[in-house]
């Protein structure tokens, strides 16, 4: 018994040791100490606790019958971020006990004793025991293990053991050093896959998203296997890194350490994901203050940004220098090249500048912005001993005035697809392209705050082409219409700039047409491109506007956006600008749903541009889809009066659902009509499966108020979460409504007694219109989980309309959503006497922008004033009730 409380309280010893020694170091880092020294301090701190354990383990370990002879000659190793004394507060600590072969039976003891107690003392051990040979022979296989005992540390015991595997370690690297590299790239590739390939991230992790501590990791493991040292200074002094790309790795090493210091302590864990409300808090703590239209937070992320691409970009550089090629591939490049000009020779897969004249050109910017014009066009890479000689050159220029040879290498290089996006990301860490276009200056790592945007301003731009040029090879309508475009300069310059607005008070769009004017005028285009690039970037939302938030059965919708783009050329422009833009914006932001939108949008308008007829107006195929209909009706029974329904359809059904599926629906309804007991619903799971749509037609007469509530408010009872709606009106007063929802009970397709169900709750809401819905289920949530309030700094809008239509106003609702809030909306709407007549209904992440047709009780618009305050104010109560739930305040 007092042995065991001994070991208790010498476990209570260590843990109270760490505790206190990062507490004292904590205090030492909020003071100002650098984080290098930090990491300094917290490594003695565990060197302090491991080593002291160590020499314990190794007492116990010999008065348990163990050899001393065969004890001291075991080696304990630091390795990874401890051997490199790199740790943050609550680093894992990465131990391997080093034993000769003869004497490895007394290990085992001292490694049980040795982790038992440090995992008592509540530090986080990654623990291997191994002999000098078997540390090699898994290293030479498993990259893991090669990356992280390159930079290995003794710590105590035998040190003969140590130096015996370093100096076999070190000569097994250097003869293996083709394939280790190449390994260790790959391994970092795949860490990059999952943690983010870009930089751009809105929830970086700081130590393994591109450009982040691993990436600078990676330039030591490679500087090993080839230069024998994991030490930046040494590789510098070896010529391996150069004077820029030293201080850029060092300068962003410590901005990296020290904010991953800061996420350790504030958490009291080891976290490393950079997340939204802890990236406000660390920016106001480290007394970021923004700027006009800049806010903390994003001047701090620009810094972060700023870092992570430099190391991106040093990073990327030796990794190519240093990873294995073939010499044969080498030869044939060179043998199988053929000259350009005097300067420049391309091979089948790079192209590059002849040694004898690469100073020279490197520094030229027409000649740089040539070389790239050809490399795009021939979709070749860029020699990396060229690309790295324009990189120094580039570095050293001063700003200069445009010259006519740049622009028109710059507008050369902008008008073929090809490998057109890496090229221009390219230019833009070289800030070259800020040269060319000042106004790219400003959004250099500006961060869209909030969780539409995945991406930097900058980031986005670039991406935005980068997807219109992907067009390029696809086969499809939108590939197509990329492709048959004859000058796709102006298209892919709109893209690259047209963001350039934000972070203004003024509307980003209006920004962006002065910013379009001014480039126009610098490249000197003529007044009819100037006028074509301005128009495309201040209206490049159009499309969103209308397809997203009108109804396309009005014809004056159409009418009105067809005069606006005034030709198929501009619409076409338009429509490409626009799914490019929405692809950008991040994954799984261009759904079906809104692509179905913006293809209908089109066709409609391009069918009025080729006949002069508006939607619905002597339409052959729409005409033949009908028939299609009728002729299935009547083969599945159905009688005149289904049949009658197909002609007073409205085109977003006929348009957006096949014959078959159309027929089959109002068969149904046809027999729901001949008895008419209440409503019709039914609900389908989508062919995807990934959601499940209910259709709900309800005879309105008279009453037209609160249908839409009772739906949505049966459906969250249910535990639905709405994420689209659309209402049509067939006829005079049958209302066809359809919800497409998600069922967080069910990861597949829900069976069907689930969606009975949910139909019955649906038909008793509408049928009983008194009775009290059923209440929704509580979720629980934890405090973890929600964010502050703070965090949601994209303001709520609710938008009146009148201007559209004279006979119904547009009640547009831009907010963050949350459970039951659409349900809950719709209620107000019906309280105040509102009359819902066509809604649309669009959730992303967590925010919503729905739009609704609405009438009065009288069946006129709402333009009153007070109406509208009462209703404003209403529903900003709701609303706020409701982001209260959601952040559990």
């Amino acid at each position: 018994m007092a042995r065991t409380n001994s070991l208790a309280s010498s476990a209570l010893r260590y843990r109270d040791q760490l505790s206190e020694g990062r507490s004292r170091i904590e205090a030492r880092f909020r003071g100002g100490l650098p984080s290098v020294q930090t990491a300094n301090a917290l490594t003695d701190l565990y060197d302090q606790v491991v080593t002291d354990v160590f020499a314990n383990s190794i007492a116990q370990a010999i008065a348990n019958g163990v050899k001393p002879t065969h004890a001291g000659r075991l080696a304990l190793v630091a390795h990874s971020g401890y051997g490199r004394r790199d740790l943050s507060p609550f680093s894992d600590a990465d131990l391997m006990l080093l034993t000769p072969r003869v004497v490895a039976s007394g290990a085992a003891p001292v490694a049980g004793t040795l982790v038992r107690d440090l995992t008592d003392a509540n530090m986080d051990v990654g623990f291997s025991v191994r002999t000098p040979p078997e540390a090699c022979a898994l290293a030479w296989t498993d990259p893991k293990i090669y990356t992280s005992l390159t930079e290995s540390r003794f710590l105590a015991g035998d040190e003969s053991t140590f130096e015996r595997f370093q100096e076999a370690f070190r000569t097994g690297a250097k003869r293996r050093w083709k394939s280790l590299n190449r390994k260790a790239i790959q391994v970092r590739r795949e860490e990059r896959r999952k943690w983010g390939e870009t930089i751009y991230l809105l929830r970086p992790n700081v130590k393994r998203s591109r450009g982040g501590l691993r990436d600078i990791q990676l330039v030591r493991w490679l500087g090993y296997a080839t230069h024998g040292t994991t030490d930046l200074s040494r590789l510098h002094s070896l010529g391996a890194l150069s004077n820029e790309d030293l201080e850029t790795l060092r300068r962003a090493h410590a901005f990296m350490l020290r904010l991953r210091h800061e996420l350790h302590f504030r958490t009291g864990r080891a976290q490393d994901v950079l997340d939204r409300p802890t990236q406000m808090e660390i920016a106001k703590a480290w007394g970021y203050h923004g700027k006009i239209g800049v806010l903390p937070v994003e001047a701090f992320m620009q810094d972060y940004f700023e870092h992570t691409r430099g190391v991106r970009y040093v990073s990327a550089f030796f990794d190519d220098e240093h990873r294995a090629r073939s010499k044969m591939a080498m030869l044939a490049e060179r043998v199988l090249s053929r000259r350009i000009d005097d300067a420049i020779r391309m091979g089948p897969t790079h192209i590059w500048v002849n040694g004898s004249k690469l100073e020279q050109f490197a520094s030229n910017l027409p000649d740089v912005l040539r070389l790239m014009q050809v490399a795009n066009e021939h979709r070749r890479r860029i020699a990396h001993p060229t690309w790295q000689a324009i990189r120094e050159a580039m570095s050293e220029r001063r700003v200069k005035s445009l010259d006519p040879r740049s622009v028109n290498a710059f507008l050369a290089l902008l008008s073929r697809p090809g490998r057109l996006a890496s090229l221009l990301r390219r230019l833009h860490e070289l800030r070259i392209i800020e040269q060319l276009i000042p106004a790219m200056r400003r959004c250099r790592g500006l961060l869209q705050f909030n969780a539409y945007h995945k991406y930097t301003v900058d980031a986005h731009c670039i991406r935005a082409v980068e997807a219109a040029t992907e067009l390029e090879d696809e086969d499809s309508a939108m590939g197509r219409r990329y492709r048959r475009m004859k000058d796709k300069t102006l298209l892919h310059l709109a893209l690259l700039i047209h963001d350039l607005g934000k972070g203004y008070e003024e509307d980003h769009s209006e920004v962006g047409r002065r910013i379009a004017g001014e480039v126009a005028d610098a490249f000197e285009f003529d007044p009819s491109q100037k006028e074509t690039l301005q128009w495309l970037i201040h209206k490049h939302l159009l499309i969103n506007e209308v397809a997203f938030r009108h109804d396309l059965n009005d014809n004056d919708v159409v009418h009105d956006f067809a005069a606006e783009v005034g030709s198929v050329g501009r619409l076409e422009l338009l429509l490409v600008h626009t799914v490019a833009d929405l692809i950008a914006v991040g994954p799984d932001v261009l759904t079906d749903w809104k692509m179905k939108l913006i293809e209908d949008l089109y066709l409609r308008t391009r069918r009025f541009f080729d006949t002069g007829n508006l939607p619905g107006e002597n339409d052959p195929e729409l005409d033949q889809h009908r028939q299609e209909i009728v002729s299935l009706i009547r083969k599945k029974g159905g009688n005149d009066s289904v049949t009658e329904l197909v002609d007073e359809l409205p085109l977003s059904l006929l348009r957006h659902r096949g014959s078959d599926e159309i027929a089959i629906e109002l068969c149904e309804v046809g027999r729901w009509l001949e008895n008419e007991q209440g409503c019709y619903c039914a609900g389908t799971v989508e062919p995807e499966g990934e959601a499940i749509r209910y259709n709900v037609v309800v005879r309105q007469g008279e009453k037209r108020i609160g249908t839409f509530a009772r739906i949505t408010g049966a459906l969250y009872a249910c535990g639905l979460t709405i994420f689209r709606a659309n209402i049509e009106t067939v006829g005079e007063d049958l209302l066809w409504d359809a919800f497409w929802v998600s069922d967080p009970d069910f990861v597949d397709r829900p069976p069907a007694d689930r969606i009975e169900k949910v139909c019955t709750v649906i038909r008793k809401a509408i049928n009983d219109p008194d009775a009290p819905l059923p209440v929704p289920r509580r979720v629980w949530k934890t405090k973890g989980n929600c964010e502050p309030a703070s965090v949601n700094l994209l303001p709520t809008k609710i938008i009146f309309d009148n201007d559209t239509f004279d006979h119904q106003t547009i009640l547009s609702l831009f907010t963050y959503d949350c459970p039951g809030l659409l349900s809950e909306v719709a209620s107000v709407l019906f309280q105040h006497g509102v009359s819902i007549q066509f809604a649309k209904i669009d959730t992303h992440l967590d925010q919503i922008a729905d739009v609704f047709y609405i009438v009065d009780s009288n069946n006129e618009p709402i333009l009153s004033n007070e109406y509208q305050h009462e209703l404003r104010e209403a529903l900003l109560a709701v609303i706020q009730k409701n982001t209260e739930r959601r952040l559990g305040t």
